[in-house]
């Protein structure tokens, strides 16, 4: 009694935590030799531009070791991912040259780049100023068509240009001020006999900006947006060029219902959201925010190509049969090592290769992602598997805001991951960590058989997709392929 009594007590408690213990060190064991193996395919690599080796053979343990004589181990197996786990990276790209207007010319009103337009008809009345050290005046007293559109183009520094905005019938106001040290007020009056809207760009460093509003006591009210974008050249935005402009502030008279929206765009990967304060006694409102983001340069033209798409099969993957822990997945899957769970939960062991730099210019990112080849085999039991690699291929692409081949500007404009995958949560986390180059973060797309609830977290063997737009003026995407076969 006493032995069968003293076996019970053993089986049912220090035999359950040490086998925990046991399972818990194998599949740190397993992490580790995941991570081993996730080194030797980038030395691999960078020996195949040396003409060196590039096989590798990566052991994987299966079992987790026992307790004797009742605490027998648990095995594994270890395979390629055979569900439809891939990444895709999708690029657009610009050519972008320079296509300036016909400099101070335009619509007979605002003729030597200033004046007044009443009475005037027409779908839209225009003028394009050029000079440096320069005071600009226009004044717009109104239009004879209703809801006419009033265009306003002035390339230069150091000027000091005063928009006066009056009048009925009129409609959209663009006014784009390309330059350095420039100072901008606008004095908006009128009746907002319709719902004026009135979009400055600011594109420089060093600008200045200023709103006395003067009018608008009664009518449909306005929404004023202006936007400040850093620029060198022909590069928008350029770093954080535009932390040098300035709001100036605004007077307010007896308006009502106008809104002054003002956003200073980055390339640096700095993101706030829209802050409104009401003023005037709460019948206006001033907001505030900054974005960032590839911006064409205003009096450009563009010729874009793509989207391009870069696809990534997954790799390898460990099964772990727990038997006192939950059942687990070690997986090296487009480049990275990931821990999985079979409630779906999943944690990101060690991310792909990646390095984040803040240039002048803006974000650079170096990025290697890894397209696994395979057949399908399977090793299990409770030995020692082997994974037995070989790189076959190693290129880099490179792409910076500005520069490209023959002295063309070429612009990387958008750039998006999408990763479908059975560890939605590790992905998920790691790209919203990193803020720079992903200041929107994820979104999750079900996959087959996946609620909108269990999107982060699917059952293992099921997958759902995460989309990852990126935002960097520069980026080197190394991307490795390798042939994987499983003993």
């Amino acid at each position: 009694m006493l032995f069968v009594s003293f076996l019970s007590t053993f089986v049912l408690g220090q035999l359950d935590a040490q086998m925990s213990q046991k399972e818990f060190q194998h599949e740190l064991q397993v992490e580790n030799q995941m991570l081993r193996f996730q080194d030797s395919l980038l030395e691999s690599a960078a020996a195949l531009s040396a003409n060196g080796s590039t096989y590798a053979s990566s052991p994987i343990t299966l079992n987790s070791g026992g307790v004797p004589p009742f605490g027998t181990p648990s095995s594994g197996a270890l395979q390629p991912d055979f569900t439809v786990s891939s990444l895709s990276a999708g690029l657009g790209l610009a050519n972008v040259t320079p296509a300036p207007p016909l400099w101070n010319s335009g619509s007979p009103c605002f003729a030597g780049g200033n004046g007044t337009c009443s009475g005037q008809n027409g779908p839209a009345l225009y003028w394009n100023f050029s000079g440096n050290h320069s005071t600009v005046t226009p004044g717009v007293n109104g239009c004879g068509a209703s809801g006419c559109t009033i265009i306003y183009n002035i390339s230069g520094s150091f000027d000091t240009i005063t928009l006066l905005l009056r009048g009925n019938n009129l409609g959209n106001v663009l006014f784009v001020v390309f330059g350095n040290w420039d100072n901008m007020t606008l004095n908006y009056q009128g009746s907002c006999d319709n719902h004026r809207l009135v979009d400055v760009f600011m594109v420089g460093t060093n600008d200045t900006y200023k709103l006395n509003v003067g009018g608008c006591a009664s009518g449909m009210g306005a929404s004023l947006s202006t936007i400040f974008i850093g620029s060198l050249g022909i590069v928008c935005p350029y770093g954080n060029g535009v932390s040098t402009d300035r709001f100036l502030g605004a007077s307010w008279g007896s308006s009502n219902g106008v809104s002054q929206n003002l956003t200073w765009r980055n390339a640096i990967g700095y993101v706030s959201a829209p802050h409104t304060i009401p003023t005037n006694g709460g019948s206006d409102s001033l907001t505030f925010a900054n974005t960032t983001g590839y911006s064409q340069c205003p009096f450009t033209k563009s010729s874009t190509s793509g989207p391009y798409s870069l696809d990534y099969l997954s790799g390898v993957q460990a099964h772990l049969y727990n038997r006192y822990l939950p059942a687990a997945t070690v997986s090296y899957a487009d480049g990275a090592v990931i821990f999985g769970v079979e409630n779906g939960g999943s944690v990101m062991v060690s991310p792909p290769p990646y390095t984040i730099s803040v240039l002048p210019l803006g974000i650079s990112l170096s990025l290697t992602l890894v397209n696994v080849l395979s057949t399908p085999t399977i090793a299990t039991g409770f030995g020692t598997a082997a994974v037995i690699s070989q790189v076959v291929s190693a290129n880099t692409y490179h792409i910076q805001n500005g520069q490209g081949a023959h002295g063309s500007n070429q612009f990387l404009t958008t750039l998006n991951l999408s990763i479908t995958t059975q560890y939605p949560l590790a992905w998920s986390t790691f790209w919203n960590g990193l803020h720079q180059v992903a200041p929107a973060g994820t979104r999750c797309v079900p996959g087959p058989g996946v609620t909108t609830g269990q999107c982060l977290t699917p059952q293992l063997g099921r997958t759902s997709t995460i989309v990852v737009p990126l935002v960097v003026s520069e980026l080197y995407l190394t991307t490795i392929t390798v042939n994987v076969s499983i003993y």
